[in-house]
């Protein structure tokens, strides 16, 4: 067993297949299934069960997957440090909330790639609660969420407070209480303010019509397909073109409070240890919303 053995299973379980990791790496894919086996037979466990769509990871899978992912991040960044000590190179796997890789992230991640140009970025704009799992499972470095996650095993940095409000295509008032709500999936901080506000006027979300993407939910209001809860500072672009209109909503639902989690075991590398620090330094420029 060596360091190319915890690459391909990373490999693996990053892409969601054998063939795929073999694809990846150059290998042949029957090479990749015989070290996978002879693996698996040096262990004495199984690290994947498969299936038809792929391979999933056992317990004991998870458990070597993340020591396997501690090790090579580890191993790299200590070559990487021993070669250029002033150089910051390496990778960094951030998922994010769709409003933010549209407001406040870009700015960030431009500044970051300006200064360090070798650092190979990834972004994913997933399910929010895809996301936290996927911070919990060391598969991406950290996430920019947009609720409290009381986890033991978790760092919170609290970024910035975002302002929400109800958007619609009719200047009237919509009701509530017959209007077609377009929603995020489960586990969108948008969708359960949504679902709390109504929640607070003895009103059940009835018949939601979800989304996964934030153009398609902006596109439909301005079609008239329904009314959605977004950001502000995402509808205002559609405000001034009169595109759209926008109504407050109550002070007690019209913010969320958007943090940045990793792990508090997660290696930090010097890749994500710049990332961190550009994006502390984002959260002290920030000033707080007026009540």
């Amino acid at each position: 067993m060596n360091i190319d053995t915890f690459k391909m299973i990373i490999a693996i379980v990053q892409t969601g297949s054998i063939s795929g990791a073999a694809q990846q790496l150059g290998y042949a894919q029957s090479n990749i299934s015989a070290r996978v086996h002879q693996l698996e037979t040096d262990l004495r466990t199984t690290i994947f069960y498969r299936t038809n769509r792929g391979v999933i990871l056992t317990d004991a899978g998870k458990e070597f997957y993340k020591r396997a992912s501690s090790i090579v991040d580890m191993t790299e960044d200590t070559i990487n440090q021993m070669k250029h000590p002033t150089k910051v190179e390496g990778h960094l796997r951030i998922g994010t909330l769709q409003s933010a890789s549209a407001t406040f992230l870009p700015p960030i991640l431009t500044e970051y790639y300006r200064k360090f140009p070798k650092v190979r970025l990834a972004i994913e704009t997933g399910n929010p609660s895809n996301n936290v799992q996927q911070v919990l499972d060391y598969e991406i470095d950290g996430a920019v969420v947009g609720e409290n996650i009381d986890k033991k095993e978790l760092i919170s940095i609290p970024l910035v407070t975002e302002e929400l409000c109800l958007i619609s295509a009719s200047p009237e008032t919509p009701d509530l209480k017959t209007a077609s709500f377009l929603v995020f999936t489960t586990g969108c901080i948008y969708r359960k303010t949504t679902e709390d506000w109504l929640h607070s006027q003895n009103i059940n979300l009835h018949h939601p019509i979800e989304f996964n993407y934030l153009d398609a939910i902006m596109a439909s209001v301005c079609a008239g397909l329904g009314i959605s809860i977004v950001p502000k500072k995402i509808a205002q672009s559609y405000v001034d073109r009169n595109l759209l209109y926008m109504t407050e909503l109550p002070e007690e639902f019209s913010t969320v409070q958007l943090d940045f989690i990793y792990r508090k075991d997660h290696f930090v590398n010097r890749p994500f240890e710049e990332f961190i620090k550009m994006l502390k330094e984002f959260a002290d420029s920030q000033e707080p919303v007026l009540e």
